[in-house]
């Protein structure tokens, strides 16, 4: 084999075509190094391409064609195997991996490096049949490959015993045979955040080695200006007002109660529940700032459920730290470095390579302060995704802020609150929950269903502490800014209407469908009513829904009358201000977040929040939207407001009612129904018990949560609406397509620098793409030329900024 490689020694081996196997191996060691002290993490990283002293993949590297096997991450895997064989002892000494789950473990993230986690409990699981069989033939006429040789240059393996592949002698009916019992995973939590962990470092080291990556952390430097730039900000808050007065008191007892828990108690998940209104983004900040002070330099991740709050938080925050300092990660945001780079990337290698590095900090999070989704960090939580874990690393050492949890469904904060709390524990964090109806984080007791999976699993769970003394707050003069009242009767969109001219007031009205708020902006426009009517839904584009909500806050602000009907979109977050809101059924949680949009700044004696239930053609609608378990939760609060009027002063008693009864009783703790899933036996439904699936090492059936599942309430399509008759912005996307497509396969970084492109211009689109979903009855809009990355390009004739999209017979051509 040597002289077919031209090669003397095994040092001489390499890993890409301008570095020695060697020196890669050790740059990823290193760089696991970096982000964990696992030591499947670290042996993972020693194996993962020793597969590579195959000498089909060296003739490979070489431009040399071959049809031999060169599968190097099945035969890295292959190989560890064989030196579990041959060195328990060594196992033990050095890797305290005597468990055989961590084997399985190591075994999985090796062979999967460049795909994604596997389910663990089985090998069969972890290698196909056919790429085995064709790997177990090819060793038995290349077994001389140097394994054992090239591990003796690392100081931990020095001492093992000398190995061949041929001495292992498995066999595919042996291989396939190895299982793992779940009930011998002796703890399931640390076996799955370890190895998921442990994988997602493994990558990020290999693609950040294999890249040349190099980018400074900045979390330091950031830090340290951190303290100095919050109080600016807060100084300049005005003090004499009331409610300024109670945020000031608020806060300070809030940063008091988390520096007294981190001087004295090992706590690292806490929760702040305050009323809607009360500045929680600074008191975050501040909190924050705390955690900061006492224990070092951490990276801080703020995450919303909503990108029009991602936005507004991102305001708030570059006026604190600069604009520089604060990086927003969501499907909109725009770089800033990117545009610059992007200029000279073409004729310039140096500003390439930079370019490359910034979309890998992106991929990362490698920022210091990121702003970013519940989407994109919940998801990282529970995923198998090799694109999606590579952030994961980077939420070690960091805190966590995470607003609006309760935007969760109620059967996933419990959930994901035990899980972050798990995480916090293993991997340095701390995180900070904060909401303002606020949920209950109590583990279930046991059931018939769950079989007590949740205790199982989450054996260590420590409740999160709270910040503030709530009751307090919540039964404040400052924060009882409305009442809310319960129209008895049905309501059709005619008598709702009716209800609305009564009305010499401004009001917001949310309805639970879009057709609803079409049918009701129909009726009020036909009434010929005193006031500006503006609609507001998913159908118009993100651009105008911003251009409605600032048309809304100046009549509000000018004092003319202005009706506002949206759907729940205007629910958590959008600071605006009414002195009415109309609600059409909801749940608690739900309806406590529209009542945040009256009198929410208190400048108002009193304001009314009007709950009522609509029908049409005999049917609520509300259960179109609640469902399932979510219909007793809609249920509660259509029992609870009903036969008097309730101040907000009164309604932190009803919280506590629900989310300490109804939600600990009526739900399934990390129960989620989507097609994606298995069909559960128990249940006959597509569904996961996330706590039972972890028990089970299921990584890949875990790893298929979405937060939003794309399969319900019809097909999903993307438009983009010309800002007018000669915007070009989608024919320059279908550019920069034809761009990728045309760059040489081979060319790595042509392809990337074009698929970053893309990217950027995608984010620049955003503003004016409508998502939206079809059914059988709807008449899609007329598009213009061909669609282009699953987006269609809009006539302008069927979008118009009143009304939105056009779903009808408007839309066709007679």
């Amino acid at each position: 084999m040597g002289n077919d490689l031209n090669v003397n020694a095994v040092e001489q081996y390499r890993s890409h075509p301008n570095k020695l196997l060697k020196v890669h191996t050790d740059g990823v060691l290193k760089g696991v190094q970096r982000f964990t002290t696992l030591k499947i993490a670290e042996t993972a990283a020693i194996f993962h391409d020793v597969g590579k002293l195959n000498p089909y993949f060296q003739q490979k590297l070489e431009g040399k064609t071959t049809k031999g096997y060169s599968n190097h991450a099945y035969l890295s895997a292959y190989a560890w195997l064989a030196f579990c064989r041959k060195n328990r002892e060594v196992l033990e000494q050095f890797f305290d991996i005597n468990r055989p789950e961590l084997c399985h473990a190591i075994t999985a993230i090796i062979a999967h490096h460049h795909g994604n986690l596997p389910d663990c409990t089985e090998v069969r699981n972890i290698f196909r049949e056919r790429e085995t069989k064709e790997l177990l033939l090819f060793l038995q006429s290349h077994a001389d490959i140097p394994v054992s040789e090239f591990l003796q240059q690392f100081e931990n393996l020095a001492q093992h015993q000398v190995f061949s592949l041929q001495e292992a002698a498995f066999t595919e009916k042996f291989l396939f045979e190895i299982k793992l019992p779940a009930n011998r995973i002796s703890k399931p939590l640390d076996f799955f955040l370890e190895t998921q962990f442990a994988f997602a470092s493994l990558l990020l080291a290999d693609k950040a080695d294999a890249s040349e990556y190099e980018k400074e952390s900045k979390v330091a430097e950031f830090v340290k200006n951190y303290h100095a730039s919050l109080q600016r900000f807060t100084d300049s808050f005005t003090a004499e007002s009331a409610l300024n007065k109670v945020r000031t008191e608020m806060r300070d007892e809030s940063v008091q109660t988390i520096r007294t828990a981190l001087e004295h108690t090992k706590q690292r998940v806490f929760t702040l529940t305050a009323p809607t209104g009360a500045g929680k983004t600074v008191m975050l900040l501040s909190l924050a700032g705390e955690v900061l002070r006492q224990k070092g330099a951490y990276r801080i991740l703020y995450a919303l459920p909503f990108l029009s709050i991602t936005e507004q938080v991102e305001e708030i925050c570059k006026k604190v730290f600069g604009a520089d300092q604060v990086q927003r990660i969501d499907s909109k945001a725009e770089n800033a470095v990117f545009q610059r780079l992007q200029e000279n990337a073409d004729d310039d290698p140096e500003e390439a390579q930079k370019l490359l590095n910034e979309d890998f900090a992106m991929n990362t999070f490698d920022y210091p302060f990121i702003i970013t989704t519940f989407v994109r960090f919940f998801e990282t939580l529970v995923s198998n995704k090799n694109a999606t874990l590579l952030k994961l690393p980077n939420f070690a050492q960091c805190i966590f802020l995470i607003d609006e949890i309760q935007a969760l469904p109620p059967r996933l904060y419990g959930f994901f609150t035990a899980l972050l709390e798990a995480f916090c524990k293993k991997f340095d964090s701390y995180a900070i929950l904060s909401t303002a109806t606020m949920p209950d984080f109590v583990l279930p007791e046991d059931n018939s269903i769950e079989k007590n999976f949740p205790k199982k699993v989450f054996v260590d769970y420590q409740v999160p502490k709270e910040l503030l003394q709530s009751e307090m707050y919540f039964s404040h003069s400052v924060f009882n800014r409305y009442t809310i009242y319960r129209i008895p009767k049905r309501l059709s969109i005619t008598t709702l209407a009716d209800e609305l001219l009564s009305e010499n007031a401004s009001a917001l009205i949310i309805l639970n469908t879009i057709d609803d708020t079409k049918r009701l902006h129909t009726k009020l426009l036909e009434r010929n009513v005193n006031a500006k009517i503006i609609l507001l839904n998913t159908h118009f584009t993100p651009n105008d829904r911003i251009k409605k909500i600032e048309c809304a806050k100046r009549f509000l602000e000018s004092d003319k009358r202005v009706i506002l009907i949206s759907t729940q979109l205007i629910e958590a977050g959008v600071d605006i201000d009414f002195p009415v809101v109309y609600r059409d059924m909801c749940s608690l949680p739900s309806l406590i977040q529209s009542a945040g949009r009256c009198n929410r700044n208190g400048k108002r004696e009193m304001g009314r929040v009007v709950l009522f239930e609509l029908y049409h053609d005999e049917k609520r609608r509300a259960d179109l939207i609640y469902r399932g378990a979510d219909k007793k939760f809609m249920e509660f609060a259509n029992t609870a407001i009903q036969g008097q009027d309730f101040e907000e002063s009164s309604l932190f008693d009803i919280q506590k009612r629900f989310f300490g009864g109804t939600i600990r009783q009526e739900t399934r703790f990390g129960y989620h129904e989507s097609s994606v899933f298995q069909q559960n036996v128990q249940t006959q439904k597509k569904a996961i018990f996330f706590a039972q699936r972890i028990q089970e090492a299921a990584f890949n059936e875990i790893g298929k949560f979405r937060l939003i599942d794309k399969s319900e309430f019809g097909e999903e399509f993307r438009y983009y609406v010309p800002s007018s008759q000669n915007d070009i912005a989608f024919e320059r996307f279908g550019e920069l397509v034809q761009n990728l497509i045309e760059a040489p396969f081979k060319d790595f970084a042509k392809r990337k620098l074009s698929m970053i492109a893309i990217e950027q211009h995608l984010k620049m689109m955003q503003g004016n793409i409508v998502q939206i979903r079809l059914r059988p009855k709807d008449i899609p809009p007329i598009t213009i030329g061909e669609v282009c990355f699953g987006i269609h390009q809009i006539d302008i004739e069927s979008y118009d900024f009143e009304t939105g999209i056009r779903l009808d017979t408007g839309n066709q051509i007679i």
